[in-house]
This record gives structure tokens, C-alpha cells and sequence, in this order.
């Protein structure tokens, strides 16, 4: 691990209310739209007088923004067409009880704030956002993380395309309630930022907030030594945490190497100009298809050189196997920036159809000794030049090590997706009124706090025992079990293996989906029948297939009947097991393989116990 490794992180998860500043439902939809508003992006000064770099790069881009909205499930307030209403109560009730489960101080008064929002998923062009609580702690196996803030803040709409032309959202997910969760860089390594990041999640689970694909999101900021800070977007699965952040380490430590050996070959940035020379003539007969098919089309071919990057810009620098390339974050800055789909560089030729000869070529009329790289752009003259320049200016940029980014999470890789915002881009919301903080209230909250999660952990472990346990406190069916398992006399193990595994075997078995939280009453007919010992534990999966596939829900008894799936007595047990001797009259030496056998024979519709009792009654 590199030394002075900062590593901090974000975390956003939605809220199981209605909006935050109106009463529109927090429900994404599928079905066709009803309203579309179409509107363009500016960059303005701000209170220092200067623009964004950020903001000022997505105006350059020139897209048209088109926000999608249903007539009965969302209003005015979302489309930016009326003022918010006042704060949603619930909500910041869900985000005070996370407070005080971190004890964190909570603020005397809360002040909703516009932060700014540059890629147009706010209709305002701002994300309102209010700070609730800081200075919390969370325990973990490397010691005490400290969350500097959380925050009650609204979600942003949700993407639905993207083209050249036009970026396309739809409004039904702007303005559910996010708790943003953020930590202080002590994050020690890769694996203690997925730890830190699971503890937070396991607490959330506990509290009023919504469950599956998308209503979480994990973002980390990480620099190391000599590096920069840089925030990665969208690190969705905790397992690949790690991965991003190893990754990120490498290319941070590729853009230190790559500084230090330009500043021992003496490179300045003034030998990276801007010379860019049209190299059409050189690919008239290319076989390159891509130059060739640009030619054909009355388009251009530019080279620049670069100055005393040979070996600089390949996969083989700094001997890391599978590890970042300067050519790749140069190409990406291009990629963002224009409507280009990449670039050639000379570390990767000849290649792509471009010959040894070619390449002669191109380094001649670019001047290029063998000490320098070159950098290719085919395409609209518009777009090429802008390239150019685009590529010149990150080139320019690694004379200063690693830049401070954002950059999205892309499998277990990284990748560019604009300068990290300023700093000053926060001020107060004047539509909506400050909260003053009740201590009568704050102590309502209190008094319904979820119980905590080590005590849960160990209240399940004596229960069930630690492995069910612990997959009880990270599944959002605790609450469900710990009510199935007061109201029925069924061993509790038996009930959270149930809930837990019967999703996965009719998954596995049938290739259906089985949700336990949409089937409640289905579950309690079940577990009452195995109360009554009328079905066995083993046969509840294939109960819950067939009720379903065959709309039997209210009448398990007629899919029992009708399958033979009615648990087994006692006295058809004795009898299959002394047939089964009668056939074989060393299994009785084996008792686990004679149970084995009588359970197989009876296909889920036997209890292990009574099968237990028969084969020592017998032995």
C-alpha cells in the first residue's frame, strides 16, 4: 500500500417516503411519459465572478436536455415550475435516527443549501441538500471512521439516454430523499473502505429506506503521496470497492512515474504546442479502415507532436500488467469532450491497419525524433481540431502529476468524466424556511430507535447461531422474521432458512422470482401448516411454486393434498425403514446414510427430527 493512502467516502441512499419538497410518490415508472420539456444548459459567474470549469465544459458540449414527467405522479415542483413546498418530515425523521445511532451531533438549526449541478440532472441546476448531523463514528476491525456530515438532500433524475445531441431524463426519481453519509479520510486501505462501506449500509438497513438496484450508491475520494485527490462515481457493489480503489492507486502511481520521468528528460510545456498538420495525403492508401473510411467521407486526419513522449503513452509503462495507460486518459478527455470515439498514438503502432511505413511517414512531416510520440485524430475538421487541443491541454497536464477529477466507476476500472467541481458552488435556498431543531422532538426520535446491530447480531446468533445471524442483519427480512418468529411455534432456524433460502431454491429450481415481502400471508399459511405438523420444512418451496403458478395462494391445503406433499407420520416412517432394512440390513451399521436414504425416499415431505426419532427407536 502506497504511503499516506487517503481514502474517504460517500454514501446516498434513498428514503422510503414520498419527495422531499413535494407530495408526489417516490415511484419510478416505465410506462410512456406524458409531458416532455426540452431545454439548453449555461454557464454563468458566480459570486467570485468566474465560471466552473466543470459546468463550462458540459455547455460546450452543446446538448439539448429533455426531462421526461408523468401528468399524475409528478408536479410542478420537479419540472422547476413552482417553488418547493416545505421540508418532508418523515424523512428528516429517518435521517436524525441515523444520527443518533452514530451519535453524531446533530445541527442547531438546518438550513436547506443549492448546491450546483452541472450535467443537467436538476431541473433547477442546483441539488437542494441540508445538513443534519456530524461528527458521528462508526466502529470497524481497523478502528473508529468518523462521519464528518449527513446530510438530507434530493436524488437527481434519472438518466434514460444519451446521444451527441441530446441527454434524456425522466423526472419520477428527482427529488427522492437521499441520506448522504460522508466520512473523513481515515479509510486505511482498499479493503477497509468496503468494511466501512458495509457497516454503513448494515445501519441504514435497519431504518425506513428503500431496498434493491440503484436505491444505494457508493462514491470514495483517494489520493495518494505525490497524488491528488480524485472523487469516483458510482462504485455500486461493495466486493468490487476494493478493485476501483487498487486501480485508481495504479494510475495515480502510473501519472507519478510518468511526471518524474518527463522531468528527467527535461521536458517544458512550451515544446507541447499546438502544431497540427493534416496527414490526409499520407493515408490515401491506407488500410486503416477507419482513416480510410474518414478520407472517404471528405473528412481529416491530424497529427501533433509530442514532444519526448516515446514509451510514455503504451501499456508497457512502469511494467504494471494490467494497468492504466497514459493513451487511454488522453483519449478519454477527447472522447468527453468531443464527438470523437477515440485516438491513435504512436506507443500502440503500427496497428489498426496503419503500416511501419506510414508511420515513417507521419513521424517525418511531424519532425519527430525518436525521443517523441504523435497523437492521430480522424473525423469533422470541427471536431479534430478540438481534439487536438483538447489532448494537447491533458498532455500539458501530466507535467504536474495527477489532476484533481471526477471519474466514474467502470467494472473494476476508472474512468475521466469532468474536472472536480469548485469549490464555492453552495448557497442558502430562499424558498423554503430553516428548522430549528426541538429537543422534545429529537428525543421522540430517540425513544424509537431501532435496536442497535451488535445487540441484534447477538439476539439472532442465540437464536439461530452466527451464520444465519449474520445473514439476517444484512437482509431486508429481519423485521419480517423477527414477527414470524414470536407469533409461531416453529424453531426459529427453520423459519429464517425459509425466508431466506426458499427465494433462492425457486430461483434455482423453477427460474421464477420469489419475493418473501409481496407473499406474506402465503408465508404465515405456511408456517402455520408446519406449526400444525401437517408439512414439512423441506417441502415449503415446492408449497410457495405451485400456490403461486397455480393461484392457490388462500388454498395450500388443495395443493398439499393434490401434490402428496402432506408431511409423513411417525408410522410411515417406521415403515419405510424397516423395508429399507429388509433390503439391506448392514445400512443399519451407518445411521447418518440409513436417515439419508429414509429422507431421500420420502422427497421433502419427511422432518429430519421424526426421522431421527424412528431410526433410534429402531437401532
Amino acid at each position: 500500500m502506497p504511503h499516506e493512502f487517503k481514502c474517504g467516502i460517500e454514501i446516498h441512499q434513498q428514503l422510503d417516503t414520498h419527495k422531499l419538497f413535494c407530495s408526489c410518490p417516490s415511484i419510478l415508472r416505465e410506462d410512456e411519459p406524458q409531458i416532455i420539456v426540452r431545454r439548453r444548459m449555461r454557464a454563468v459567474a458566480g459570486e467570485t465572478g468566474e465560471v466552473d470549469k466543470a459546468a463550462m465544459q458540459e455547455v460546450l458540449k452543446n446538448r439539448e436536455i429533455v426531462y421526461q414527467a408523468y401528468r399524475d405522479t409528478n408536479c410542478l415542483v420537479e419540472l422547476d415550475e413552482e417553488p418547493p413546498h416545505n421540508i418532508n418530515e418523515d424523512a428528516l425523521t429517518i435521517v436524525l435516527k441515523f444520527c443518533l445511532l452514530v451519535n453524531a451531533h446533530i445541527a442547531d438549526k438546518i438550513q436547506v443549501m443549492r448546491k450546483t449541478v452541472i450535467d443537467g440532472s436538476n431541473t433547477s441546476g442546483f441539488q437542494r441538500t441540508s445538513l443534519v448531523g456530524y461528527d458521528g463514528k462508526i466502529s470497524t476491525s481497523l478502528g473508529d471512521v468518523t462521519i464528518t456530515s449527513i446530510c438530507l438532500e434530493e436524488d437527481a433524475a434519472r438518466k434514460i439516454s444519451e446521444s451527441e445531441d441530446e441527454i434524456i431524463y425522466r423526472v419520477d426519481r428527482l427529488g427522492v430523499p437521499l441520506i448522504e453519509i460522508t466520512t473523513d479520510p481515515s479509510i486505511l486501505n482498499p479493503q477497509h473502505a468496503k468494511e466501512t462501506a458495509e457497516k454503513i449500509g448494515t445501519i441504514l438497513r435497519t431504518l425506513e429506506v428503500k431496498r434493491g438496484i440503484g436505491t444505494i450508491r457508493q462514491d470514495v475520494n483517494v489520493s495518494i503521496e505525490g497524488g491528488a485527490r480524485v472523487e469516483i462515481k458510482g462504485c455500486q457493489e461493495l466486493n468490487l470497492i476494493p478493485k476501483i480503489l487498487e486501480y485508481e492507486i495504479k494510475r495515480q502511481e502510473m501519472l507519478i512515474a510518468v511526471r518524474e520521468e518527463l522531468n528527467a528528460r527535461g521536458t517544458k510545456s512550451e515544446q507541447l504546442g499546438e502544431n497540427f498538420i493534416a496527414l490526409c495525403e499520407i493515408f490515401k492508401n491506407t488500410q486503416c479502415t477507419i482513416i480510410k473510411s474518414a478520407i472517404e467521407n471528405q473528412k481529416v486526419c491530424y497529427g501533433v507532436k509530442l514532444k519526448n513522449f516515446s514509451s510514455l503513452l503504451g501499456s508497457k509503462f512502469c511494467g504494471i500488467s494490467k494497468e492504466p495507460r497514459l493513451g487511454k486518459e488522453i483519449s478519454r478527455y477527447v472522447k468527453t469532450g468531443t464527438k470523437l470515439k477515440g485516438l491513435f498514438h504512436s506507443d500502440e503502432l503500427p496497428n489498426y491497419g496503419i503500416s511501419e511505413d506510414e508511420i515513417k511517414e507521419v513521424r517525418k512531416i511531424l519532425s519527430c525524433c525518436e525521443s517523441d510520440a504523435f497523437i492521430l485524430l480522424t473525423g469533422n475538421t470541427e471536431d479534430v481540431l478540438k481534439g487536438m487541443k483538447i489532448a494537447v491541454e491533458r498532455v500539458k497536464m501530466t507535467l504536474s502529476g495527477v489532476p484533481e477529477e471526477t471519474r466514474k466507476a467502470t467494472g473494476e476500472e476508472t474512468e475521466y468524466m469532468r474536472p472536480l467541481p469548485g469549490a464555492s458552488r453552495m448557497y442558502p435556498e430562499t424558498d423554503v424556511a430553516m428548522i430549528e431543531t426541538d429537543a422534545k422532538f429529537i428525543e421522540k426520535v430517540r425513544k424509537n430507535l431501532p435496536e442497535p446491530i451488535d445487540s441484534k447480531f447477538e439476539r439472532y446468533a442465540s437464536m439461530v447461531g452466527k451464520e444465519l445471524a449474520n445473514q439476517l442483519i444484512h437482509s431486508k427480512i429481519s423485521v419480517i422474521f423477527d414477527k414470524f418468529a414470536e407469533k409461531y411455534k416453529v424453531k426459529p432456524s427453520a423459519i429464517a432458512g425459509i425466508l431466506l433460502s426458499a427465494p433462492k431454491e425457486i430461483k434455482k429450481k423453477y427460474g421464477i422470482e420469489f419475493n418473501i415481502e409481496e407473499n406474506l400471508e402465503l408465508c404465515e399459511k405456511v408456517l402455520k401448516f408446519i406449526e400444525e405438523k401437517r408439512i414439512s420444512y423441506s417441502s415449503v418451496s415446492e408449497i410457495f411454486y405451485y400456490a403461486k403458478k397455480e393461484g392457490k395462494d388462500k388454498y395450500i391445503g388443495d395443493v398439499i393434498k393434490e401434490r402428496n406433499l402432506g408431511l409423513a407420520t411417525g408410522d410411515e416412517i417406521l415403515t419405510a425403514a424397516r423395508e429399507i432394512i429388509a433390503k439391506d440390513a448392514g445400512i443399519a451399521a451407518n445411521k447418518e446414510k440409513f436417515k439419508g436414504i429414509i429422507m431421500r425416499e420420502f422427497k421433502g415431505r419427511a422432518n429430519i427430527e421424526d426421522v431421527e426419532d424412528v431410526v433410534n427407536g429402531l437401532l
